[in-house]
This record gives structure tokens, sequence and C-alpha cells, in this order.
């Protein structure tokens, strides 16, 4: 009878009455192929172009890459093959030189690995897609000035790059929900705080921005301050007199306007036009910087789809 065989990793089902008295051949077959699925670990030395894996390479759990790439190196998978692996890349070289992971079939998904770790991923028989990277609508703090090429490298990224720009709900449909709309926060230059959700400790009025909606943004590094900024200042002069006019009496001793028995005329205080020791500020306000003691660590990324 003819052979038949399980849908995903291929176990070998024999029909009744079959394999009479070599069964042991389709067990032990079996037996190895579960032995790989579930612990196999292959090795692929790979420095540029294209990988089609052999049997004995796409049956294993573990797939590792290693050598130093000169170029990128992409990996395909058969259609007929499909379970979850564990990609670990090794290998050296420059960042801009990828492995990527696809099948046979067109149209489907490609995926980039991430250098120096193990990445998680699912072969669904058209599509590779990766597994535990993260929820969507988490952030990553990238230590890194651009978008990495193994990220960028992926039919659809999994990350994206928090710079203000807008993306597809069609492409990313969780992220929008998520966000409430199709465009990203903008984390360049800014430190994050959470939803302020009704506490009022960070009101529109004060910030020119509201506090309870994701990704609105404000403020600013320098500051200009106005006379409406200044406190009221109150200065006493003991060396001038102020506040005296013409016809005021000034009385001295014994009483009335007598002094030693002699008449004492009022006179006119003299008031100084202006203090001494005091140096009118600008004209024109400089701005001073508001922004505390901090360091660049990269860039901020939202874990997209």
């Amino acid at each position: 009878m003819a052979l038949t065989f399980t849908p995903n990793i291929q176990l070998e089902e024999p029909a009744r009455g079959d394999q009479v008295g070599v069964w042991d051949t389709p067990v032990n077959n079996n037996m190895t192929l579960i032995d790989l699925v579930v612990g196999g670990i292959t090795t692929i030395s790979g420095a540029a172009g294209s990988v089609v894996l052999s049997a004995a390479q796409f049956q294993a759990k573990t797939i590792t890459f290693n050598s130093t790439l000169t170029g990128s190196v992409a990996i395909t998978f058969p259609t007929s093959f499909t379970k979850s692996y564990e990609i670990q890349n090794l290998c050296t070289g420059s960042s801009a030189f990828i492995i990527t992971l696809g099948t046979t079939a067109a149209g489907g998904q490609v995926i980039g690995v991430a250098p120096g770790e193990i990445t998680e991923c699912l072969n669904d028989g058209t599509n590779l897609k990766y597994r535990n990277l993260g929820r969507v609508g988490n952030y990553w703090d990238y230590a890194g000035s651009s978008v990495p090429a193994w990220v960028s490298g992926c039919t659809i990224p999994p990350y994206l790059a928090c710079t203000g720009g807008t993306f597809s709900a069609t492409t990313y449909p969780t992220l929008a929900v998520i966000l409430g709309s199709t465009t990203l926060p903008d984390t360049r230059g800014r430190v994050g705080f959470a939803v302020d959700a009704g506490a009022g400790r960070i009101s529109s009025a004060a910030t020119g921005f509201s506090g309870s909606s994701v990704g609105a943004s404000g403020g600013a590094q320098a500051t200009t301050l106005s006379s409406q900024n200044m406190p009221p200042i109150q200065i006493t002069d003991p060396g001038h007199i102020h506040g005296i006019t013409t016809g005021n009496i000034i009385s001295l001793g014994g009483g009335g306007n007598n002094f030693g028995g002699g008449s004492f005329q009022p006179v006119q205080p003299v008031v100084a036009s202006a203090f001494t020791g005091i140096t009118a500020g600008s004209s024109s306000p400089t701005s001073f910087t508001n922004l505390p003691p901090a360091y660049i660590f990269g860039i901020t990324m939202i874990r997209a789809g």
C-alpha cells in the first residue's frame, strides 16, 4: 500500500498489514525524526549567497550559523515541513550583512535573524514568523543610531522607529488599535512620561500639550523669561529721600518750626533721578537652558507586528 505521512513533520504512518516483519524500520525512522525535531542541533557555516536547507538541517530544532559573513545570506525552508525553530546567529562581520529566513512559497514573508542572539520563529508552510519577540506596542530602546539591518530586512519589519511618521493600519492592525491612530510617537530628543490619566500632573494649561494623549509632545530645551515671569522687587535706598513734596514741614527738636530759638524754613528735598550701583538689564532677553544632565542612548522603536 502507498505510504502516508503526517502533515507537519512527516512521520510515516504505516497502513494496516504493512511492514510485516520489518515494522522496526518506520518506527526507528520516526524516532530519529522526533529526536531531531525535539533536540537536534545543526550548524551551518555561511559566508554569503543562498542556502537551501537539507532534510537533516530543516528537521533540527536548533540551527546555528557561524563563520564570518562576507555578504547577506538567504536561508530557504521547505513548505512541506512546518514547525518552530531556534535560530542562533553567531556570525561575525559587518552589521550591514544579514541572515534572512524564508520558504519556497511565492510571496512568503521573510524575517531577519538578530546577530549574537537566539531567535525563535515559526515556519507555517508559507511564511517565517517571529515567536516571543515581545508584545505589540512595547518600546525598545536600542543603542544604535538607526534601525538595525536585520529589522529593516524583513518583509514586515517587527519594529518601527518612533520618529513621528505614519504606518499602514492594514499591515499593523493591532498597533493601530493600541495607539488609536496610524501616527507613531516622536521620541527623538525627548524623555517619556506615563499617561497622566486625569492625575493633573501634566496639564495642557501648563505644558501646552495633553498629558492624556499617547504621542502628544511639547516642551523645549531653553526658556526665555519675560517681565511677567519675574517676581515683584522692592528696593530700599536709605541714602536718598523719596516721596516728599514742597510745603511739607520738617519738625526738628523743640516743637513747631523752632530749632534753638531760630526759625527753620521748609526746603525742597532733592530726589535722586537714579539709584547708584544698579545696572539696567538688557532690552533683549536671552534664553537659558533647562536641560538636565543627560546622555544619548540611541533610538527608540516600537514593537509593531
